[in-house]
Formats: C-alpha cells, structure tokens, sequence
C-alpha cells in the first residue's frame, strides 16, 4: 500500500466512523485491536520510534472487513469512499474500479484514475498558465 493510499484509506474509515457515531476506541475493541493500532490506521502512518523512521502501516483484507463489518458497511464501500489505487483494491481483495466517464470540457471520456489524474494535472497548468498573462 503507498502512503497515499493508506492516507486515504485512513481518512475513509475516520469519515464513515464519524457518521457512524463510534469512538475510535469503541470500533478498536468491536474489532479486537488497541486504540493506538487504529488510531494509526486512521492516520495512514506508523510514526517513528526508537530509531526507525515513519512508515505506512499494514492491513490485511480481513482487517478492512473487520472494520467495514463494524461500521455496518462494506469494505468496498470504504474503499471506493478512499479511491484507492487499483493495485492497493487488488491487494485488499477487491476489484479495481473500471475506467470511469470523465468529462473534460463538456465532452465525456472513459479514462482511468491515473489517466484522469494527468487530465487534470494538465487542465490545471493550462489555467496557471492563463492566469500568468
């Protein structure tokens, strides 16, 4: 998993927690583990200790079950909500999204998550560069 990815993962499970309305605490024992284990979920880092830097933490897909099981949801549904990379949604055991309907200048396209991502990298400059004139 990249350290975007469990950023996001992360920040899907505090939002679908939240509205749930558990405590970090309560949905760390609902899923037996402590409440630094998931508080360093939610955050997407393990920080550094005892000389060794920060890293991403690890989870396994019965631990995202675990969790989605909990928040009575899905675990796909936490991972579409964190837009995962499609190697992390295999890694976990679900299926990568497929290309999605992107519009770009009113005119819709089928690209993937990284393909839309230089789309709007590019749309982006383009109006930097405008704006510089």
């Amino acid at each position: 998993m990249t350290p975007f990815d469990a950023r996001s993962l992360g920040r899907a499970i505090r939002t679908v927690r939240l509205e749930t309305g558990l405590t970090q605490l309560k949905l760390a024992l609902a899923i037996g583990v402590s409440g630094g284990h998931m508080s360093i979920w939610e955050r997407g880092q393990v920080p550094a200790a005892r000389g060794r830097p920060a890293h991403t933490p690890t989870m396994s897909r019965e631990q995202l079950e675990a969790i989605a099981d909990a928040l009575g949801c899905t675990a796909a549904y936490i991972a579409d909500r964190a837009s995962l990379s499609a190697t992390t949604r295999v890694s976990l055991g679900l299926q990568p999204l497929g290309p999605s309907r992107t519009l770009v200048a009113g005119i819709a396209y089928d690209l993937t998550d990284a393909e839309a991502d230089r789309a709007a990298d590019f749309i982006a400059g383009l109006i930097a560069a405008r704006d510089l004139n």
